[in-house]
């Protein structure tokens, strides 16, 4: 029978107790009933969160008079939850969304915020026990309800509130019991933790919205329980003493010696998903994200020199990328005047042009810094992000709020970009946007990745790799244009290039550091003598006489040296140098070719590398560090700007 959207209708299952005393398989397969109810007449139901599993690997439930596979994450589900002897009235996305109706899937997406807030309950379902998980939930439960006392659960606070009153004492003896110090035998499993928190729940993209709108929320996995709070609790004092054991083992000099499990937790390969996941609840309470910030923290991989460690989550309808974090977004309300909510008749090109285009609408220009090439969605102009796929890391990193980008870069100056405009141009939409075309790239170097990759190449020390690097550097200033004139100029540029000009500043936030690892990368060079090209041993003639004359602190400080091996391996993995016509040298992301322009975006704080297509228009290649010209000083009198038309 079809929902009525008027009335606010869903439908509901009514799960069956677990029957007593059979031995059949067809008593014990899991029964139930639909019935429809308003949300307007305020029903009393739990909701289900969980994921729903490999669609072909299916077992068959009662629903009514009829049999109804459904996945067998899903059929474990219900064979948990179902209550002894009562019935359980349950909310659970695939019974109750005629799936393969796209015009109700569309408005009871569009509800599925409320159908959470109105939930009485929300259950998390994670799976089924394994070896460890019992171990696992006992323990965050009973560490997670003393870490509560201290207020540990709550990760962003109401400025209003009043916060908890504690002897300082008892949290130092909370954090102590869990030191692993002085031979503590109720210590966190780490290894347990790890597979409880990698398990196929944490990645999916709608969890977001079903855990974080829930009054309350708790997990299941097995026969085990856990509230959400408790788990919060437990996973936020983790990352604290993880934090602490890191700092620990990395300060210069310090005297540590660390235990093997003081080391497993600093070392704990946890990602950033349980505990994004976990503050969403109170992010939702305080403070909630703007599209553009859920799509910032939800679509983003980090690129290695062996491995892309992927950090978004994940949807199995591209689509859901977007319309599983609508109902979380601060700005739906405005979204939806630009007609933005779901509507699964649209192609997921239509909709990624349509929030792109929304973003920009808004004034976020920014949103361009988001792009790459190639994407894997057919028909997505340049200028819109393939959100299907995890993001290549930006230059910049962004505050809390996901939104304040950081630390900050001014190539655009102070000036004020004007609306963009969109036009259709053949099957595809370009957008102009105010900005202009400053230079040309002139020759691409050797990448950190081909100096650096332990398994495919002999260079396996990154002290080495840097030098080489840099030595690339110094050679590409050579080949373009005056920028820089003596040796200390070009030196200077190769180490702010390598790292984009971020690096760890003296109270150890990522900062823009400007000149102060020239030291290190001199004296990383000193020893590339009678190494290289014609350039290169160039480079180290003038560098001994540079030496000589007392101009460079020449003694090799290897931590010094490890520290700056870091920076070069976040900024420069998964991106090109290059040197322009102009003599700029810089970084760009892999797909960059000589012959691409750099442009200044009106409104962004980085240049962009854009190829020439369809006459006058271009495509976005990627965001791009440009030494010389990220404060602004290619705007720096220059009365017009123009448009650049974007495809």
């Amino acid at each position: 029978m079809p929902l009525d959207p008027s009335k606010k209708e869903i439908r509901l299952i009514e799960l069956h107790p677990r029957p007593a005393n059979t031995s059949t398989q067809r008593d014990l397969t899991p029964r139930c009933d639909l019935i429809h109810v308003s949300l307007d007449d305020k029903p009393d139901y739990a909701a289900l969160s969980y994921t729903w599993g490999d669609a072909r690997d299916t077992e068959m439930i009662t629903v009514g008079p009829s049999s109804v596979p459904v996945t067998q994450n899903l059929y474990s589900a219900l064979e948990h939850l179902r209550y002894d002897k009562t019935v359980r009235v349950i909310w659970i996305d695939a019974l109750c969304i005629h799936q393969g109706d796209n015009e109700e899937k569309s408005w009871q997406v569009q509800l599925m915020r409320e159908i959470y807030q109105r939930a009485s309950f929300v259950t998390i379902w994670l799976g089924p026990a394994d070896l460890t998980s019992d171990e696992v939930m006992d323990f965050l439960r009973q560490f997670g309800t003393r870490a509560m006392r201290f207020g540990l659960d709550v990760t962003v606070r109401d400025e209003n509130s009043t916060d908890k009153h504690f002897m300082m004492g008892d949290l130092n003896e909370l954090y102590y019991s869990i030191s692993g110090s002085h031979g503590q035998d109720r210590l966190f499993p780490v290894e347990g933790m790890a597979d409880l928190f990698e398990r196929p729940w944490w990645g999916r993209t709608w969890v977001l919205q079903e855990i974080s709108l829930a009054e309350k929320a708790d997990f299941a996995c097995g026969t085990k329980r856990l509230s959400r709070r408790c788990c919060t609790a437990a996973l936020n004092a983790f990352t604290a003493l993880a934090f602490v054991f890191q700092e620990m083992m990395m300060l210069k000099g310090a005297i540590f010696t660390s235990t093997a499990y003081q080391r497993s937790v600093a070392m704990a390969g946890f990602d950033w998903r349980p505990n994004f996941s976990l503050a969403m609840w109170n992010i939702q309470r305080y403070s909630p994200y703007p599209l553009l910030a859920l799509l910032r923290a939800t679509c983003s991989a980090v690129i290695q020199p062996l491995a892309i460690t992927v950090l978004s989550l994940e949807a199995s309808d591209p689509r859901d990328k977007i319309y599983g974090l609508l109902g979380l977004a601060a700005d739906r309300d405005q979204l939806k005047e630009f007609g933005i909510q779901p509507d699964y008749s649209k192609s997921c090109q239509e909709l990624y042009i349509s929030v792109t285009s929304a973003i920009l609408r808004q004034g976020h220009v920014s949103v361009l810094s988001l792009n790459s090439f190639p994407k894997t969605q057919i028909g997505l102009p340049s200028w819109v992000p393939d959100w299907s796929r995890p993001l290549e890391s930006c230059l910049q990193g962004t505050g809390i709020d996901h939104m304040t980008l950081d630390p900050e870069y001014k190539a655009s100056g102070s000036l004020l970009p004007s609306s963009p405009l969109f036009n259709r141009v053949g099957a595809t939409t370009s957008v102009s946007v105010s900005g202009f075309i400053y230079d040309e790239l002139h020759e691409i170097g050797t990448t950190w990745a081909e100096f650096f990759n332990p398994l495919q190449s002999t260079i396996s020390n990154p002290f080495v790799a840097a030098k080489k690097l840099l030595a690339e550097l110094v050679r590409l200033s050579i080949l373009g244009g005056e920028v820089y004139k003596t040796l200390k100029e070009r030196i200077c540029g190769a180490a702010r290039t390598t790292t984009a000009e971020i690096g760890y500043n003296e109270t150890g936030r990522w900062a823009r550091i400007g000149n102060r690892r020239y030291d290190t990368a001199a004296s990383l060079l000193t020893i590339q003598v009678n190494d290289g090209s014609d350039e290169t041993r160039l480079l180290n003639s003038e560098l001994l006489a540079l030496i000589m004359s007392d101009e460079v602190q020449t003694a090799f400080d290897p931590y010094d040296a490890a520290k700056f091996c870091g920076e070069i391996g976040a900024k420069a993995c998964g991106r090109k140098p290059f040197v322009t016509k102009k003599g700029h040298l810089g970084l760009g992301l892999d797909h960059i070719e000589p012959g691409d322009a750099v442009a200044v975006v009106i409104g962004c704080q980085v240049p962009f590398v854009l190829r020439k297509s369809m006459g006058e228009r271009y495509k976005i290649i990627g965001e791009a560090y440009v030494d010389g010209i990220m404060d602004g000083e290619a705007v720096v009198g220059r009365e017009i700007v123009g448009v650049l038309e974007l495809i």
